[in-house]
């Protein structure tokens, strides 16, 4: 059996974003990368399939600092590294990546592609039907445990009021995964250091294979709305201001 498991670099979500000059990207000179988290998950789903199976997985990075999150899928587990030529400080739109992914596929002839389920760049999951749709294979997304036998896996899907799903998904198959059925493993400097040695290949972006529907025209940050005001720890003294916001506002009468 063979796995492609997706990474994709994403800004530190804790860092200052600024739109660049042109107004439609983040001005990224100053930020850091880090790894997908949910593309994380999938990694680490992937790896537990591979002890379970024996399968082999090929890990492809894309972004900023991909070569140091493929020595860390290595270090984890992965078989192979693919690093993948994106445009420098871009989104890594998935409209635009899935035919380069869809193509990985193919010539690793893979039977499982794993990504996270949505990425700050992606956060209305598109990924995985792109790829689905181009590979014209089954996809699911928002799973939490899957488990592989035979030509077929099992997929755990979580829905809301404590609901979870379970589907028997025919291989090959693209999966959108959550959260791994165990979490993200930790990798020691010994086994860093020995992953250093796995070769990285590298893969050309391919010509996107879906029309552009829209276009980003303008980002900006959130406008400041009015800040709060602390009413103080004497219940009086608060009760007095709050009686004088709502007299204010049209909330008491008589």
């Amino acid at each position: 059996m063979n796995i492609l498991v997706i990474l994709r670099m994403m800004p530190d979500a804790a860092s200052e974003l600024q739109p660049n000059e042109g107004g439609i990207a983040i001005d990224r000179e100053w930020l850091d990368f880090q790894l997908n988290d949910f593309d994380d998950h999938a990694l680490e789903e992937a790896v537990l399939i591979k002890e379970a199976t024996g399968a082999h997985v090929t890990a492809i990075a894309i972004g900023e600092g991909a070569n140091r999150v493929l020595q860390m899928a290595a270090a984890r587990g992965a078989d192979e590294a693919i690093a993948l030529d994106a445009e420098e400080g871009g989104l890594i739109s998935p409209r635009d990546i899935a035919a380069t992914i869809a193509a990985v596929a193919r010539d690793k002839a893979a039977d499982i592609v794993l990504c996270g389920v949505q990425s700050g760049e992606d956060v209305f999951g598109q990924l995985v039907p792109y790829v689905g749709a181009l590979l014209d294979w089954p996809h699911i997304s928002g799973t939490g445990r899957v488990t592989s036998a035979r030509d077929k896996l099992t997929v755990s899907q979580e829905r809301g009021a404590g609901v979870a799903l379970t589907y028997e998904v025919a291989l090959p198959a693209v999966i959108g995964v959550q959260t791994a059925s165990k979490a993200p493993r930790y990798v020691s400097g010994s086994k860093l250091r020995e992953a250093a040695k796995t070769p990285i290949a590298r893969a050309t972006l391919q010509p996107s294979a879906f029309e552009r529907a829209a276009m980003l025209v303008k980002l900006s940050p959130p406008a400041r709305g009015s800040t709060g005001e602390m009413l103080g720890d004497d219940a009086g003294q608060a009760a007095d201001r709050l009686m004088a916001v709502f007299a204010a506002n049209g909330f008491l009468k008589g």
